[in-house]
């Protein structure tokens, strides 16, 4: 009996830590991870991230796709600033908020009491949330379009900075013209572009800034933290640095050919001929003359190398902090750009180049580093994603859908098209191989990507495709 006594002793105090331990363990609250929200304004979709072969040099955007997935076919809500961050950020289709449109300010709040923002939503369940930047479009200016109020979305929040300059483009300022329109106002800063030099401090500095010291904070709550970088949003600037990765004789144009818009509907000529005078004016001149479309396309892509730039110093800094392991990264940009194909150099249309953006998902211990998922998808669906991800209640009244089974499997069923709308009653809808376009006025328009991915033909006519044409309508949003 003697010689049994110290192993019944030393089994009861190994139950006993084994007990301890467990109920350690299950004392410890659960370890929300943080969220760094990257908003980027008005790049396309012809940047290697999505192609090696593309001339818009990313390689900071495709470091961050090998940590985590890259959606290769994401789309936005709405190829227009204010309504597609209400969207994504209220979770709600433009049809469910009215917001279609830049000059409708907020989201029709008396019909959606329950309406809670994405940052506020992670305020109410324990998070920590600031940001600065382009989050919501221009939050924190006199004109937010925050519809619960700066207050209410953020703990903090640092409104976006200003880039200032001299005139670049060559386009000379009427004289007596306080409010130019049509051409001249190429004359004012917001439709300029060209080389800065190093000493001129772009506003996205500061965002770099804000983030970093937030990111150094000592804190007891998780934090969801938004970056909202500018660029490469008009005017198109850069420092030498990143015009020299893009010399002018070797700038890379996209196909214009003509008579391109001959059989597209009246409403989509008019979409694209929205600030058409920027199109018009630049096409009328030839490089190296500044005011050629030419010399702006080059701005264009020194400006989206400039954003990369900024990406690649976030996680720099995320890294730095010690805290990517428990960090889920979301980057999105909020439309994409035309740069003179369907003869026209903005945003505004319901094709693929105004419409696909960047967008990747960095989620530990849930993604795959360097998965890829082709399935289209929209913006609309971070919303849902992102409670998913942080272990947070689903808002059942979200208009998007959790992506998690994607970020699990890129191959998983997803019976979801991307759905775009562009002004009350026009809608793109794009699945695998097709994009089809109806308009409010009935008129339509059909692609075929796997043949056609510069939408040069438009297919709605030819009776061949009417099944296709019918499965891809009944998929058009209802009000």
């Amino acid at each position: 009996m003697i010689l049994r006594t110290p192993n019944i002793v030393k089994w009861i105090l190994l139950s006993i830590f084994s007990l301890l331990a467990i109920c350690c363990t299950i004392a410890q609250p659960e370890k929300k991870p943080d969220i760094l929200f990257i908003a980027i304004d008005d790049m396309n979709d012809w940047t290697t991230l999505f192609d090696k072969n593309n001339p818009i040099k990313t390689p900071n955007l495709e470091r961050l796709a090998a940590r985590g997935m890259l959606f290769s076919r994401a789309y936005c809500v709405v190829p227009a600033c204010g309504p597609s961050r209400a969207a994504l950020l209220m979770g709600y289709r433009p049809e469910t908020t009215g917001l279609f449109e830049n000059t409708v300010p907020t989201v029709k709040l008396e019909t959606l009491p329950d309406a809670v923002s994405l940052p506020q939503y992670f305020r109410n369940n324990g998070y920590t949330a600031k940001g600065t930047g382009k989050v919501f479009h221009h939050t924190g200016r006199d004109r937010g379009d925050d519809p619960r109020g700066t207050e209410q979305s953020w703990d903090h929040f640092r409104k976006m900075g200003r880039t200032t300059s001299p005139h670049l483009n060559g386009f000379t300022k009427p004289d007596g013209i306080t409010k130019p329109v049509g051409k001249d106002r190429l004359a004012g800063m917001a439709f300029d572009w060209g080389e800065i030099s190093d000493d001129v401090r772009q506003g996205d500095e500061d965002v770099f800034d804000y983030v970093a010291q937030r990111m150094e904070e000592k804190r007891d709550k998780p934090m969801f933290l938004a970056a909202g970088i500018f660029r490469p949003h008009l005017p198109f600037y850069a420092s030498k640095e990143f015009f020299d990765m893009y010399p002018l004789d070797q700038v890379v144009m996209p196909p214009m050919p003509a008579n391109d818009l001959d059989d597209v509907p009246a409403i989509g000529r008019k979409m694209a001929a929205k600030e058409g005078f920027i199109y018009e004016e630049t096409t009328r001149y030839q490089p190296p003359d500044v005011r050629s479309l030419e010399r702006m396309v080059q701005s264009y892509q020194a400006a989206s190398s400039y954003t990369d730039s900024m990406v690649g110093r976030l996680l720099d800094k995320l890294d730095a902090s010690g805290r990517a392991d428990n960090t889920i990264i979301v980057l999105w940009s909020d439309h994409g750009y035309h740069l003179g194909d369907k003869t026209s150099a903005v945003k505004f249309t319901l094709w693929e180049k105004a419409t696909r953006v960047p967008f990747i998902i960095v989620a530990p211990g849930v993604t795959k580093p360097g998965s890829r998922c082709e399935t289209p998808v929209s913006l609309l669906d971070i919303y849902p994603t992102l409670l998913e991800l942080a272990g947070l209640p689903a808002k059942a009244d979200n208009d998007g859908a959790s992506l998690v089974p994607l970020l699990k499997d890129p191959k998983a069923e997803w019976m979801r098209p991307a759905i775009m709308t562009m002004g009350e009653g026009n809608h793109a809808v794009r699945s695998e191989h097709w994009r089809y376009i109806r308009y409010s006025d009935g008129t339509e328009e059909l692609y075929d990507h796997s043949k056609d991915p510069w939408e040069w033909t438009n297919q709605a006519g030819n009776p061949k495709h009417k099944d296709v044409i019918a499965a891809h309508r009944k998929w058009l949003p209802s009000y």
